[in-house]
Formats: C-alpha cells, structure tokens, sequence
C-alpha cells in the first residue's frame, strides 16, 4: 500500500469518527447501531472506490484502526473520559467491529467487481424488505401479543401435568418454609408460561438483544432493562411475593393468599388464583 492509500483510510477514519459522534449525540444510538453505520459507511466507501476506480479496498477494514485511534484521542484528550474503562466496553466493541470489517473486507468487498446493488440483487433486497414489513406489521397489530395474552381457561389437567414439571424443574428456586409461598410463585409461573411459552420468550429475548428496549423477560415475564433467564426471573417474582406476604402477615395470624396474588397482579389474580387452589388440592 502507499502513502496515498494510507492517506486515503486515514481521511475516512476522521469522516467515520465525525459522523458518528453526530449520530450519537444528536439520536443517543446504541453501540449495535454504531456499529452497523460503520459498516454501511464502510461498504459505501468501498462502492465509490469501485466507482472511481479507486484501487484502496483491498485492506479498507484499517479504516476501523484510524477510527478507533481517533476516538482514542478524542476521548482522552477532549472530553476527558477513560477510553479503557471496563465498563464501558469500547475495547471490546473495537475489537468485534475491526473482526467483522476484516471478514467483510475478505470475503465480500475483495470477492466481487462492484459493491453497489445491480439489478439482480433487487430481488434479494424485495424479499427483505418484505420481511421487514410483515415484522413491523406484527409488532404494530401486536398480533404475537394477542395470541400469546389471549385469556383462556385453563384444565386442571394441564395445571396438574405443569405443576409436576415445573416443580421438578425449578424446586429450589421456588422452596419456601410457607407453603402458601412455593404454591403461589407455581400458579403465575404456569399462568406466565401458558400465555407465553419457551418459543415466544426466545422471540422476546431475540428482541431485547437487538434493541435493548425495557421488555417482560423470563418464564415468569418480569419487565425488566437487564437480561434476565428464567432461574433470575423467578427470582425477582420470589422476592416480590416475599415482600408482599410479610406486609400482609403484619397483625395477623393467617394471610390470605388471594390477598397476596391480587397484590402481585390484580389483572390477572382470578386466573392465577385458580391455579393456586388447583394446585392446593394435589
């Protein structure tokens, strides 16, 4: 490569840097965001080198090196902030987004005469966007909540056959020295689990890792902004029903587990208690 070359991936890493902290500051994008306009802008560039006839996309991905080194600098020179902080993860992101430009760089850009779509690729690109459309049509009707939140009645016979393999699955997780408890944390796991099964939880949590949006999470559905499996799921709904038993238990004997259930959920307590009494009779 010459200097020209080098000049040229320089150029482009202050452009990319430039724009992005746009992007950032003025629409608070995510590091996924980030990175998919680093992309873009790198396949852009590398369409207008094929254009131009512009013999630098051989190694183009060093764009994301000169990118990086200027945020580097940026940040420690400008704003004062530590680039090298483990928490914010800047090291790691840099790390994946240079991999994935080098892969690109190899096994896309250098594999083909032109980066811009020709007119066979539109076909590709119709079906795509279809997808797209159907995804956002779906998520507008919330046809997938509909289907999963519909109330119906639920069996005995279900509950019971529930009952034994969550229990089996999640006992410790679920064990209480109060009975009522155990029992209680079973009846909105089997009502969470009937209106929102395992398929429709990995299309939530598919969601939550794209988007990051604040979400219902885990079998027993707990809304949530951080990642959460069903084990830590039950957990949060443990703690929440403990809370609530002891308030209730405060000058009184006995307490009543329609109580507890109406506190944790009141629109959909009937339902839950239900379960419960059905699972009381086991």
């Amino acid at each position: 490569m010459g200097v020209t070359c080098w000049l040229f991936y320089i150029f482009l890493g202050f452009l990319f840097f430039f724009i992005l902290t746009f992007l950032e500051n003025k629409y608070s994008i995510t590091k996924i965001e980030k990175l998919v306009f680093s992309i873009i802008m790198l396949m852009i560039s590398s369409g207008v080198c094929y254009k131009f006839s512009m013999k630098y996309t051989e190694n183009i991905f060093l764009v994301f090196v000169f990118l990086l080194i200027v945020d580097v600098i940026y940040s420690s020179y400008f704003v004062e902030k530590d680039f090298f902080d483990r928490n914010e993860k800047n090291i790691s992101y840099y790390v994946f987004l240079i991999f994935i430009g080098f892969v690109i760089n190899q096994e896309f850009i250098n594999q083909v005469n032109q980066v811009f779509l020709t007119g066979k690729d539109f076909r590709i690109i119709l079906w795509f966007l279809s997808f797209i459309f159907l995804y956002s049509f779906f998520k507008d009707k919330k046809i997938l909540s509909q289907v999963s939140n519909n109330k119906k009645q639920i069996s005995p016979e279900y509950i019971l056959i529930q009952y034994a393999k969550l229990k089996y699955r999640y006992y410790d997780e679920c064990y209480s020295d109060i009975q009522n408890i155990s029992n209680i944390l079973y009846a909105i796991m089997i009502f969470q689990n009937s209106r929102r099964g395992k398929m429709l939880r990995n299309y939530d949590y598919l969601l939550f890792r794209l988007n990051g949006n604040k979400r219902c999470l885990g079998i027993m559905q707990i809304e949530s902004s951080k990642f959460l499996t069903d084990c830590e799921s039950i957990e949060v709904a443990r703690k929440k029903v403990e809370k609530i038993y002891a308030r209730k238990a405060k000058g009184k004997k006995n307490v009543s587990p329609q109580e507890v259930i109406s506190s944790y959920d009141k629109e959909n307590y009937l339902e839950i208690l239900n379960i419960f009494d059905v699972i009381q009779k086991f």
